[in-house]
């Protein structure tokens, strides 16, 4: 035993020493048991086989003298374990079906027999988590291909998981990505892999490649206590496995198809045309897999396409038509205009400024705006927009499986997508100087979508590698990439539109073209981009290296990782220039009393502007290494113990050059980096980063377990912090980036410990009951801290500016009970329902928050006073997914009329309720301060009997705080998050009739419907106190993300598709 145990740790020092990794998802399963006779004692030197069915692949050993065996790092699928011993009868247990990062216990029971005898036991591995603490959730293929998925966006699954939640807040505006938070923590925090290769962005976790559904054949959601071989992530781990090939051919095509002929019309009628909204979708695709050489390589070729043409509707304000030409007599007596040239003291007769005062970029401004086309006074806005939408998306790859040995398995994946979106400008006036643009900025309370085209380019490859070093020892290596891509450009892009029309200066290149972004007071802002063009290439590489060695009772693991990531973005803010006019210029006398923001437009007088400019395309890199063990312990027939630690180091983003700079608060300067005894990271990397993980599980009895655990997890440090590259020599504006400070370290979130008990009701339900909390400390949010404080002391750095820092002092709480029911699918049956009663709270939802924007700090001498609701705070969540086969036709009873009608069908669904998302009310102005939340009078929140669209809060509650000057905006006293939008109910629904061809070909006919009972999904109210709208709800959510056409908060939608299935 000795000399075994030396000869273990020589290989586990040879291998933590050559491994490199991102970090340790798993692509393999285990499958563990124990082997007992009638009377209950154990059989030693029982030969155990698990034989994977669909490819023949088996792995064989023996059972200890405890009577346990146990097979590591084996491929996913569907297994028959078989034992044999003399005296006993040869069994065979299945087919049981191993998933991702589970252990399957499949404890056997041998009769007394002769060995030439075979006992065959179908599906006998327990339904119960026997062996690890981790809170999780999995759906498999034929889940994922039955249930109805919107756009055949797979992570709508996600929401079926206890404590996720999706992070959109209800805005209803343009979401380019998928985002959620798991358990309270930030979106950035979770981890989204393929094949155990990273497939979020570097940046904020956005989901870049979403494979197609028919080429998936699992999907598994960890949302706490997971072991030490998974890092980088404080929040959740969703990890998506792809389908590899087999011994048989098989495969499919199809088309989904949904077009407004068999779509209920949106909740706000269209009060200018009351046609429904266009809408011509299509999705098509393939897959096809198969050996190449039967019991040794098998191949997988999928690919999809999508085609989409839509307009999305909105309400928005305009200017008026007489503003455009001078005339503001309307607003007499209450506003006088004030000229300018006589320094604020005369004012324009009758409120016209005439034509020869008119600036010609002004005028060109106000006037390439369509004209309204509603009434002055109706509640939600002047105007009604519809925007087109035009997508073409293609998505596909393949993956080769090759089974080199009984000790040797190998797979190489690949997969790809490029997607293509045009949207044309909101509010653009055809007759106008400048057809076919107008709309500047997204205006999420309006749901109005920035213009431009997106070009997005994904790619994602995977080797992996499973060697056994005998019974006892598995070695897995991996070698992972993946690359992110995005062109982002404006309508405007290469036009110098700002120069033709009498601005000069700002079109200085083809970056820069196009027009300044005109920000207005309670409307829609025009004009051209805040930072268009964008364009991103992010590479990052990935290895590791783990190693399992069965020591009996303990199963340990060894792991080491190593990631890289590279950087090569461009991208300005306010490229173009930008500008509030305000009513600064034409006020008496310049004092802000008096005057109109559409009379200083056209005067040709902001009373603020901004220019950005970039001076090359900066290069970021980092690198990250961890190293973990962990020990699954044993320690009797019920009880095992999960004990692991794990080591993170990562080094800030640098510049391979050494071009970076920063403001240095310490030294009250700028710092380059590699001078001056300053480092080329700029900012000192930690290395304190420790995470133990503790966990339990405890099994009661054949039908129930209880489960706890706690760990520290470190959220990863990406969000904001290549935001260095805004520094000089890159860009210059008048703001520095500070990144970290020199002591602040990454910010870790620490589970609470709870109870999650697990019992397995009659009929292979299975029911849980859990309390799930984190406490999140250090977390980062940007502040400006070269700010005044309240009692006038100034700002300790003049004459510099703002300086932004990421600043790791905010926390953050969650605490929930969560309650599931679940029946995997068994006799034409699937059921998942899923409660979760929750409470999550937070100084700053985002490190990508600063002060300037809503939910950001507005006081950084008084942080407390932020902590609020988060964004995503869902006080009850309710799911249920449901598939069921009518017991009809070929794989059921019936006969006659009741065959003919009911034979071959299945009907699906998704149900979701959940409390409304929470919002902050803000002033809402464009000048510095403008996203400050106003003084709080009295309770907004009337009882629900008294709420509707037009008044869905009070809003005589809120008043502006301005200093004794009465124009300065100051921070008020209303707290963050405080109003609550209403709540969230759909139903979907699938109805699909299979049509037996021949042998094992069927054709699918597919009738999906989403939203089935038309309920409106309202947005949040309007939460600025300068739009006309304030209070009211003015759209429905209207989500239009990139990469996908889903839109799953619209109104009725119905999806008819075809599948061919062999």
């Amino acid at each position: 035993m000795t000399a075994r145990l030396s000869r273990f740790w020589t290989l586990a020092v040879v291998a933590l020493l050559a491994a490199s990794a991102l970090e340790a998802q798993l692509t393999t399963g285990s499958i563990l048991g124990t082997v007992s006779d009638p009377a209950g004692g154990v059989v030693a030197g029982a030969k155990v086989t698990a034989t994977q069915r669909d490819t023949g692949f088996s792995r064989s050993g023996q059972t200890d003298a405890a009577g346990a065996f146990s097979f590591p790092s084996m491929p996913l699928g569907r297994y028959d374990v078989k034992v044999e011993h003399e005296g006993f009868k040869t069994k065979v247990v299945g087919p049981v079906t191993l998933i991702v990062d589970q252990k399957l216990r499949t404890d056997i029971v041998l009769d007394l027999g002769r060995r030439e005898e075979t006992v065959e036991v179908t599906g006998a591995a327990t339904l119960l988590q026997t062996d690890q603490p981790d809170v999780n959730q999995i759906v498999q293929e034929k889940e994922i291909r039955a249930l109805p998925l919107n756009g055949r966006d797979f992570f709508s699954l996600l929401l079926l998981s206890n404590g996720v939640q999706d992070t959109s807040n209800d805005q209803g505006g343009a979401t380019t990505n998928v985002t959620f938070s798991v358990n309270g923590a930030r979106p950035e925090s979770n981890s989204v892999t393929l094949d155990g290769v990273q497939m979020s962005s570097v940046r904020e976790s956005d989901v870049d490649l979403r494979p197609n559904v028919d080429a998936i054949s699992e999907f598994k959601v960890l949302t706490s206590v997971f072991s030490a071989e998974y890092g980088h992530t404080a929040g959740g781990v969703i990890s998506i496995q792809t389908k590899s090939g087999t011994n048989a051919l098989h495969g499919s095509a199809f088309e989904f198809h949904r077009n407004d002929a068999l779509n209920a019309k949106n909740y706000f009628t269209n009060p200018v045309d009351p046609e429904k909204a266009p809408l011509k979708q299509n999705q098509f695709g393939f897959t096809l897999g198969g050996p190449l050489r039967k019991d040794k390589t098998f191949f997988f070729f999928d690919y999809q396409g999508e085609t989409v043409r839509k307009v999305t509707e909105a309400f928005a304000n305009v200017p008026p038509a007489a503003f455009r030409h001078g005339d503001f007599s309307s607003l007499l007596p209450g506003t006088v205009i004030y000229d300018p040239a006589t320094g604020g003291n005369e004012p324009f007769p009758n409120n016209i400024i005439p034509p020869d005062r008119w600036d010609k970029f002004g005028w060109t401004l106000l006037n390439m705006v369509d004209l309204p086309n509603l009434p002055a006074d109706y509640p939600l806005g002047n105007y009604f927009v519809r925007q087109n939408h035009r997508i073409e998306g293609h998505e596909g790859g393949f993956r080769v499986d090759h089974v080199l040995s009984t000790s040797d398995h190998v797979f190489l994946r690949f997969r790809m997508n490029h997607s293509h979106l045009f949207t044309s400008d909101a509010m653009s006036r055809s007759d106008g100087p400048l057809p076919g643009l107008a709309l500047g900025v997204n205006d999420d309370s309006r749901g109005i979508i920035q213009g431009g085209t997106h070009v997005d380019r994904n790619y994602n490859a995977v080797l992996s590698h499973v060697h056994l070093f005998g019974s006892r020892l598995v070695n897995e290596a991996r070698i992972g990439f993946h690359r992110y891509e995005l062109d982002v450009e404006s309508n405007a892009h290469g036009r110098n539109l700002a120069e033709a029309n009498g601005l000069r200066g700002v079109n200085r290149d083809i970056l820069s073209s196009g027009l300044p972004i005109v920000y207005l007071a309670g409307y829609t802002s025009i004009g051209g981009d805040d930072w268009k063009p964008l364009y991103f290439k992010n590479t990052f590489w990935q290895f590791n290296d783990t190693l399992t060695y069965n020591a009996g009772a303990h199963a340990l693991k060894f792991g080491a990782e190593y990631r890289r990531r590279r950087e090569d973005d461009y991208f300005a803010v306010f490229p173009a220039g930008a500008f509030y006019p305000g009513n600064y210029s034409t006020s008496y006398q310049f004092s802000w009393w008096q005057g109109d923001q559409f009379a200083s437009l056209l005067l040709g007088y902001p009373c603020c502007g901004w220019l950005g400019r970039r001076f090359g395309s900066p290069v970021l890199e980092d690198r990250q290494y961890a190293a973990f063990v962990q020990d699954d312990w044993k320690v009797g027939k019920k009880l095992t113990l999960n004990l692991g630690v794990r080591y993170d180091y990562g080094t800030p983003f640098f510049s391979p050059t050494n071009e970076l700079s920063m403001f240095d608060v310490d030294r009250g300067r700028i710092v380059i980096a590699g001078q001056d005894g300053v480092s080329r990271y700029i900012v000192n990397p930690d290395k304190k980063d420790f995470a133990p993980r503790v966990g339990l599980a405890y099994q009661f009895n054949r039908k129930t377990t209880l489960r706890s655990g706690f760990g520290i997890f470190y959220s990863p440090d990406t969000a904001k912090r290549d935001d260095v590259r805004h520094n000089p020599p890159f860009y210059r504006q008048a703001s520095f980036f500070d990144q970290w400070k020199f002591s602040d370290p990454a910010p870790p979130s620490l589970p609470e410990p709870g109870p999650y008990l697990q019992r397995e009701l009659p009929g292979g339900v299975l029911f849980e009951a859990a309390y799930v909390g984190s406490q999140g400390h250090r977390l980062p949010f940007l502040v400006n801290i070269n700010q005044a404080q309240p009692d006038g002391t100034p700002a300790p750095f003049a004459g510099v500016g703002q300086v932004q820092d990421v600043r790791a002092i905010g926390d953050s709480t969650y605490h929930s009970g969560q309650f599931k029911l679940e029946k995997r699918f068994s006799q034409g049956l699937f059921l998942l329902a899923s409660y979760t009663w929750s409470k999550s709270i937070d100084t700053v939802s985002s490190a990508m928050f600063d002060s300037s924007v809503t939910g950001g700090v507005q006081n950084i001498f008084d942080v407390k006073k932020n902590r609020g609701p988060s964004d995503w705070d869902v006080p009850h969540r309710f799911s249920l997914s449901y598939v069921y086969d009518l017991p009809y036709g070929r794989h059921g009873s019936g006969g006659g009329a009741m065959k003919a009608l009911f034979g071959n069908w299945q009907i699906s669904g998704l149900f979701v309720a959940r409390s409304g998302m929470p919002g902050t009310v803000t002033v809402g102005s464009p000048i510095p301060g403008g996203n400050a939340r106003p003084n709080l009078l009295h309770d907004p929140n009337p009882p629900s009997s008294e709420r509707s669209v037009d008044h869905w809060f009070d809003t005589s509650a809120f008043v502006a705080n301005y200093a004794a000057d009465g124009k300065t905006l100051l921070a008020g006293d209303a707290g963050r998050n405080i109003i609550r939008g209403p709540a969230y109910v759909n139903l979907d629904m699938g109805f699909v009739k299979f049509v037996p061809v021949k042998n094992d070909v069927r054709l699918q006919l597919r009738v999906e419907v989403f939203n089935l009972t038309n309920t409106p999904h309202f947005a949040l109210p309007v939460l600025s106190m300068s739009d006309p709208a304030f209070g009211k709800i003015t759209h429905t959510r209207n989500s239009t993300n990139f990469g996908s056409t889903a839109t799953s908060f619209a109104n009725r939608m119905i999806q008819l598709a075809v599948k061919l299935e062999f």
